[in-house]
């Protein structure tokens, strides 16, 4: 148990930590795991006794909770008989922290890698996460704090070392007033080699009838394609259909789809790959065209 304001708790099951709240000194936040029980008796700082309310509500001598649920938050005031207000307590439901569920990729190879972790339940309560990475080094490991991303949350990067022997590992820390858990995360860079998907897609009808052309960018992200090329995967399917059709790997950034019916229309997603190494891209933000008749092309 963890205290750091002058609550008398009697009886408190389950993770906890009470403070001060820097805006009000004179209001106690008690953090309290769902599911525990607490019993705070009302009393003054020179032992009066008096008795909580909750929202104009009067309740008891002793503010009595056997199992704790998230509708108990809220602002509890021990008042004395005379009505005087002798503290108050804000009741904070919520979870400690689980093991953050952990990833990681690397969509600029051989520069960078990208770590993301969520987790479940919702902790629900102010949670702080911490994340360094090691890379195993023959006479010894190096940690080094894994850096936030700008407008990603729960997001970080780490430097890597191509074609290293050893792997990485990221250790992911979640902190929060009921407690911490962490997640240690190993990988081989090779293993994790993720483009992002390929960019400015177009489908348009070739001059030939029942022919479409396709044509696309590198990802941005992927910055030296002359060392480290791509090869593409190409898939479609016409109408409301649920079956796509794959074709590939490509080494140019441009395919004909041929053989088309007149009328269908088409919706086309690209994915990216290295060529030696990694895991394809997630697919490409999809883009329809429909099959006119000679001398027509059209899209959307």
């Amino acid at each position: 148990m963890a205290r750091v304001c002058a609550v008398a708790i009697a009886v408190l099951l389950g993770p906890v930590l009470c403070r001060n709240l820097p805006e009000d000194p004179f209001t106690k936040e008690l953090y309290v795991a769902v599911g525990s029980a607490v019993e705070v008796p009302c009393k003054g700082k020179g032992g009066e006794e008096g008795q909580w309310g909750l929202n104009g509500k009067e309740l008891h001598a002793v503010l009595s909770i056997r199992n704790t649920t998230l509708e108990d938050q809220g602002n509890y005031t021990c008042r004395s008989r005379d009505g005087s207000l002798l503290q108050t307590l804000f009741l904070r439901p919520g979870y400690p922290p689980s093991r953050p569920q952990v990833k990681c990729w690397s969509p600029s190879y051989p520069k960078h890698a990208l770590c993301s972790w969520g987790e479940g339940p919702e902790p629900l309560l102010p949670t702080r996460y911490t994340a360094t990475y090691e890379t195993g080094l023959r006479w010894g490991h190096l940690l080094q704090p894994c850096l936030p991303v700008p407008g990603l949350r729960h997001h970080c990067q780490l430097n890597i070392r191509m074609y290293h022997q050893d792997a990485h590992s990221i250790n992911v820390t979640a902190t929060n007033p009921l407690g911490s858990a962490y997640t240690i995360f190993s990988f081989m860079v090779e293993d994790v080699v993720k483009p992002d998907p390929p960019v400015d897609v177009r489908v348009v009808q070739d001059s030939k009838a029942k022919t479409l052309s396709v044509t696309w960018a590198p990802p941005p992200s992927w910055t030296t394609p002359a060392f480290f090329p791509l090869k593409y995967m190409v898939r479609y399917h016409t109408g409301n259909s649920k079956t796509a059709r794959k074709l590939g790997p490509f080494l140019s950034p441009a395919m004909a789809l041929k053989g088309l019916r007149g009328g269908e229309t088409y919706t086309v997603q690209v994915s990216a790959q290295d060529r030696l190494v990694g895991q394809s891209s997630d697919w490409s933000a999809p883009v329809s065209a429909t099959v006119l008749p000679r001398g027509h092309a059209g899209q959307r």
